[in-house]
C-alpha cells in the first residue's frame, strides 16, 4: 500500500493528500448550495445530511476519478501519446462518473433530505458531477504539465550546461601548451619539409576551431558534419603520429543523416591518444563503425601510457550525460585487456527521407 501511495505521488507529481482532505468536504459543503437550491437559512443541522451526501458522492468521484488518472498516465507515459492519454482518460472518466451518479443518485429520492426539495434532478446531478470532475481533472492536469515543463526547463539548463562543459573541455584540448607545442612543432616541420602539406595542416587546424564555434549551441548534428570534423581533427593527428596513429571509419551513407551529440566521436578520439602509446613501434588502432544496435562505435586497442596527464574526468560522463538528457540511453563502455570501446546510441534523422531504420554496412569512408 505505502509502495502505491508512492508511485501515485510519482506520477501526479505532487503529494495529494491535504488537497484531497480538503477539497471533498469543501465540494460536497458548496454543491448542494450551487447546484441543489439549498440554503443554510435552513440551519446548518437539517444541512448536514446533504452535506454529508455530497460529501460521499464528492469522494467516490473524486478517488475513481483520480485512479483513472494514474492509470492513463501509466498506460501512456510519452509526451508524443498526449492526445490519446487526454481522450482515453475522458472517456474513462466520464463512463465513471455517469456511472456512478445514475447509480447514487435514488439515495437521495430514498432519504428524502429536504420537504420543500427532496431529491436533485438527474440532469442537475449529471451536470454537478461532471462539472466537479472537471474542475478536479483540470487541476491534476495543469499541476502535471507544469512538473512537466519545469522539468523540461531544467534539463534544457542542464543540457546547455553538459554542452558548454564539452565544449570548454575540448577548446581546453586543443590549446593548452601541449596541444599547441605539437601543433605549432609539426607546422614548423612542414613548412620547411613539404609547405603544401604545412597549407593543409593549417586549414585543417582552423577547419577543426570553426566547428567547435558553429556548433556551440546545437545540441545535436547530423553524424555527417561530425565525420567531416573528425576527418579534420584525424589529418592533424596523423599528420603528427604519422605511422604510430592508424583510424579506419566504416559508416553506411544512410547512417550519415542521423544526429550525435556534437564533438562526441572527437573527444573519444582525444581520451584515446591521450592515455595510450601511440608510436610506430606499438601504433594506436582506432575504429569506428556501427554495430547490430544502430550505435556508434569508436574502439581502440589498449596500451595505456604508464603515467598519465591528469583528467578532469568531463570526458565521458559529458558525452554520458547529455545522452540521458537528450534521449533518456546511456552510453555504453567496454573495457577488455586487449581494447576500450564506447557506444554512442543515434538519436534520429534530421532528414524525413531517412527515417527508416537504418541499414548496417560496411562502407569504409575517409
Amino acid at each position: 500500500m505505502f509502495k502505491y501511495f508512492i508511485t501515485a505521488k510519482n506520477i501526479l507529481g505532487f503529494n495529494d493528500l491535504a488537497f484531497r482532505l480538503i477539497g471533498v468536504p469543501v465540494i460536497g459543503f458548496v454543491l448542494p448550495l450551487i447546484f441543489f437550491g439549498q440554503s443554510l437559512s435552513m440551519g446548518l443541522i437539517n444541512y448536514l445530511p446533504m452535506w454529508v451526501m455530497t460529501s460521499i458522492y464528492s469522494f467516490i468521484y473524486w478517488e475513481g476519478n483520480r485512479f483513472i488518472i494514474i492509470q492513463a498516465r501509466k498506460r501512456f507515459p510519452d509526451a508524443a501519446d498526449t492526445n490519446i492519454k487526454l481522450m482515453w482518460q475522458i472517456i474513462a472518466m466520464l463512463i465513471f462518473t455517469l456511472s456512478v451518479c445514475n447509480i447514487l443518485n435514488p439515495l437521495l429520492e430514498y432519504l428524502n433530505i429536504d420537504s420543500d426539495r427532496v431529491t436533485p434532478t438527474p440532469f442537475e446531478a449529471n451536470a454537478a458531477s461532471l462539472i466537479t470532475v472537471a474542475l478536479c481533472g483540470a487541476i491534476y492536469e495543469s499541476v502535471y504539465f507544469l512538473k512537466k515543463y519545469q522539468t523540461a526547463a531544467i534539463e534544457t539548463e542542464q543540457l546547455k550546461k553538459e554542452n558548454l562543459l564539452s565544449q570548454l573541455e575540448t577548446l581546453k584540448n586543443q590549446v593548452n601548451p601541449h596541444f599547441l607545442f605539437n601543433s605549432l612543432n609539426t607546422l614548423s616541420a612542414l613548412i620547411h619539409e613539404n609547405p603544401d602539406l604545412a597549407v593543409e595542416f593549417v586549414q585543417k587546424l582552423s577547419k577543426v576551431y570553426r566547428y567547435i564555434l558553429e556548433i556551440r549551441d546545437n545540441q545535436t548534428v547530423t553524424l555527417q558534419e561530425e565525420l567531416k570534423a573528425l576527418n579534420a581533427y584525424i589529418f592533424l593527428l596523423k599528420t603528427r603520429f604519422d605511422a604510430g596513429l592508424q583510424v579506419e571509419i566504416n559508416i553506411p551513407e544512410a547512417i550519415k543523416q542521423y544526429l550525435i551529440v556534437p564533438l562526441s566521436l572527437q573527444i573519444l578520439i582525444e581520451n584515446a591518444v591521450k592515455h595510450n602509446i601511440v608510436s610506430a613501434q606499438r601504433p594506436l588502432c582506432l575504429e569506428i563503425f556501427t554495430d547490430a544496435n544502430h550505435h556508434i562505435v569508436v574502439k581502440n586497442n589498449l596500451q595505456k601510457k604508464n603515467q598519465t596527464m591528469p583528467s578532469t574526468q568531463l570526458g565521458l560522463q559529458n558525452i554520458d550525460n547529455r545522452y540521458r538528457l537528450l534521449t533518456g540511453q546511456s552510453i555504453e563502455v567496454v573495457a577488455t585487456l586487449q581494447s576500450f570501446s564506447v557506444s554512442l546510441p543515434l538519436i534520429g534523422t534530421a532528414d524525413p527521407t531517412f527515417a527508416t531504420t537504418p541499414s548496417i554496412g560496411k562502407n569504409k569512408t575517409t
